[in-house]
């Protein structure tokens, strides 16, 4: 039996029954009981909970622990509520946390009422041989306060390990069980009508093979629509980027959708709305912009000289004023009366039954077919594309390789519940790094222009301005060095996508029943 443990008490057990058990058995003595509010915290996607790790803050100290079992990995003293990891103080939680949960900001999840009272265990001398606590978590999330859970806690003194078996084999005997035991943070949760790990910005559709590819196509469509919606309030509330950072993705998606599954809806609904979903693409470009730059500051920082670092701080002031402004504009623009006609129309389109005999050529084709013959041929070109840019490398044909290796991703992605996930895990891996790559070399590029024109805009009536041009310019040499070395790299990372063993596994899975038709 471990010196420590915890069991939970049946549904309604008090504390009083406790008493009376002990009181029977052990001289014992009561200590004030003491009561403090826990609050959970997760973020929007659950990047906590799906490590299988919970945070919780108890008076001003922070607490980092695995699921389920409860073990405390870390602990901090704050003074405030947590919110971006980068806020925390220097410590171990904060740099075991950082790299799980950035960029996102933590959220305030359950809130419980934890209530403890403390039994000291005494010996014939009157020496304290164990300790017992009783502790409730009562939820405060409705009007009334309800009790979720109660447990016992058992707590070894040094020295006394003989008491400790003693009362736990008591314990045992009373008919408790120390191997019953579950976590008050999925008591807490579910009490709260909370699904951990709900929210996902992943398609997670479930397709079959047969099934007509206008409806499957529907059903990953209602999906990203889903996404969509989940993260509207967020952008607004201006919680975090990643809600809008989500939003986009999922509007990017359902555009390649509508492009590249080909002729599974009418002619005239398609055109109409990859033209919405276009407009509504546009209308968060500049945000987007503005926070990549703002959540790159350090970096930028880093890459500059020690003199020139301190200098460039008002061109990030100018771009956190501006993204005042443009925020307001999106946040307007998501309750404006065109973007709701837009929404409205297309979930009712996504919604709608597939017609029995439908126009599109390609509607009642099964998926299986469908998704083979795309991704295949998307393949196919990138293949092409990037051995023709290997010969004659040039910035305009990487940027259009990128947006192949997109749209390559993107279909994968949409059909990936056709195929060995294990299989496609691994296609997606490879072809991430020839991405990660190309995006690199486009971010970088795009970086430089966009800085150079923030710098015209800068004004220059003062020194610390002028100063602040002179350091931008030393940032853009430096993003414009890292371009070239990206460039460089490409060869390699396209040499290792385009192997051998990548191109069998392509072909094992989708030239198969590769379609011979003109696309």
């Amino acid at each position: 039996m471990n010196a420590n443990f915890q069991i939970q008490l049946p549904d309604g057990y008090t504390r009083e029954q406790i008493e009376a058990l002990l009181a029977a058995n052990f001289p014992f003595k009561v200590e004030e009981p003491v009561s403090e509010k826990w609050v959970f915290y997760d973020t929007f996607d659950w990047l906590l909970f799906n490590r299988s790790l919970s945070l919780h803050q108890s008076g001003q100290e922070l607490f980092l622990r695995t699921l389920p079992d409860g073990e405390v990995l870390f602990s901090l003293f704050i003074t405030a509520p947590p919110g971006f990891s980068w806020d925390l103080p220097d410590s171990a939680l904060k740099n075991h946390l950082g790299p799980i949960i950035e960029p996102r900001t933590l959220l305030n999840l359950i809130e419980l009422q934890m209530q403890s009272c403390t039994y000291r265990i005494l010996n014939t001398d009157g020496k304290t041989v164990a300790h017992i606590i009783f502790i409730e978590a009562i939820s405060t999330q409705n009007s009334s306060p309800i009790t979720i859970t109660s447990y016992l806690s058992l707590r070894a003194v040094r020295g006394y390990p003989k008491h400790v078996r003693q009362i736990s084999t008591y314990l045992e005997q009373a008919g408790f069980d120390f191997s019953d035991w579950e976590d008050f943070y999925f008591c807490a949760i579910e009490a709260a009508g909370i699904d951990p790990g709900s929210y996902s910005s992943k398609i997670n559709v479930q397709l079959e093979p047969g099934m007509r590819s206008d409806e499957a196509t529907k059903i990953i469509l209602r999906r990203l629509l889903e996404v969509m919606k989940a993260n509207e309030a967020g952008i607004q509330a201006d919680i975090d980027s990643e809600f809008l950072h989500d939003y986009r993705v999922a509007i990017r998606r359902t555009r390649s959708a509508l492009s590249q599954v080909r002729d599974v809806f009418p002619a005239d609904t398609n055109t109409r709305f990859k033209e919405d979903f276009a407009y509504l693409g546009k209308f968060t470009n500049k945000l987007r912009d503005l926070d990549v730059y703002l959540l790159s500051e350090d970096k930028y920082c880093d890459m500059l000289p020690d003199v020139l670092r301190d200098d460039i701080s008002p061109l990030f002031e100018y771009l956190r004023a501006q993204r005042e402004t443009v925020l307001k504009g999106v946040s307007d623009h998501l309750d404006s009366e065109r973007y709701i006609r837009i929404l409205s129309a297309w979930e009712e389109f996504v919604n709608e039954p597939v017609p029995e005999t439908p126009e599109a050529a390609n509607a009642t084709m099964p998926i299986i077919d469908l998704a083979q013959w795309r991704i295949y041929k998307r393949y196919r070109k990138i293949i092409k594309d990037g051995k023709f840019l290997l010969e004659h490398p040039q910035a305009d044909l990487m940027h259009a390789l990128r947006i192949e290796c997109k749209k390559l991703r993107y279909l994968i992605e949409f059909f990936a519940s056709l195929f060995p996930a294990n299989k496609i895990r691994q296609l997606i891996d490879e072809l991430k790094r020839l991405q990660d790559n190309l995006g690199d070399f486009n971010d970088l590029s795009v970086q430089q222009e966009y800085l150079l024109s923030i710098a015209e805009e800068l004004p220059i009536s003062n020194k610390e301005t002028r100063r602040a041009l002179i350091a931008t310019g030393s940032l853009v040499e430096s993003l414009a060095n890292r371009q070239v070395q990206v460039q460089e790299d490409f060869a390699e990372t396209f040499t290792k996508f385009s192997n051998p063993k990548n191109q069998e596994l392509y072909q094992q899975l989708y030239a198969s029943k590769e379609r011979k038709t003109a696309s």
